[in-house]
């Protein structure tokens, strides 16, 4: 079931450079409400649902943060999709073009198979770092600023290791899980870019996700 999309959507800032930071997207939310410019998705009843943007890219690379206001299901997923399949294979572990990381257990899935894990990220005030390599067909995660993957060798700056995707266009998406203790008022925030990252951007990124 999904909820009725924002009339008016607010308008992304632009940056110096012309870079424009891409949102969230109105139309896209289930379940959940959008605030905070489009950044912040609250989750307004237990079913499955959330956000995503409605940037997909094809080229490029790019660099953005979600950072963790509460969390309680077991599922509940910041991540990127490709643009046919949305946020639900990703939430049900089903096969699907999805990457993203299972907050409460901090594992790595992608298409369906736990692909690794950079541990619980479901505490209020975490930062999951997304990297994401259009061109080689890559992501990266990272927790706070642990190792990205949890692993040490792993570097989207130098293309080592790092998550195969099976798709060729992906966006950002952040989802809340029907499964655990989904709790009305979780909430997840986004920067894609319009205002200072937390952490450094990984050398040859876009410092953020473009509308």
């Amino acid at each position: 079931m999904f909820c009725s999309p924002q009339i008016v959507a607010t308008r992304p800032a632009i940056r110096s450079g012309g870079f424009t930071p891409t949102t969230l997207d109105a139309a896209s939310v289930s379940n959940a409400t959008l605030s905070n410019g489009n950044l912040t998705a609250t989750r307004s009843n237990t079913s499955t649902g959330g956000a995503q943007s409605i940037s997909y890219k094809s080229a490029g690379r790019f660099y953005f943060e979600v950072t963790v206001g509460a969390s309680h299901g077991s599922t509940d997923t910041i991540g990127i999709m490709a643009s046919t399949y949305g946020y639900f294979p990703l939430i049900n572990g089903n096969t699907g073009a999805g990457s993203g990381i299972w907050l409460s257990n901090g594992n790595i899935m992608n298409n369906g198979g736990n692909v690794g894990n950079i541990g619980a990220a479901n505490a209020g005030g975490s930062i999951i770092r997304v990297a994401h390599d259009a061109v080689a067909g890559k992501a990266w995660y990272a927790l706070n600023g642990g190792s990205w993957d949890n692993n040490g060798t792993h570097d989207p700056a130098t293309n080592a290791g790092g998550i195969t995707l099976i798709a060729a266009q992906y966006a950002p998406v952040v989802a809340f899980s029907q499964y655990g203790s989904p709790t009305v008022g979780d909430n997840l925030t986004a920067n894609f870019g319009a205002a200072a990252f937390v952490y450094a951007v990984p050398s040859g990124f876009t410092a953020g996700w473009s509308a």
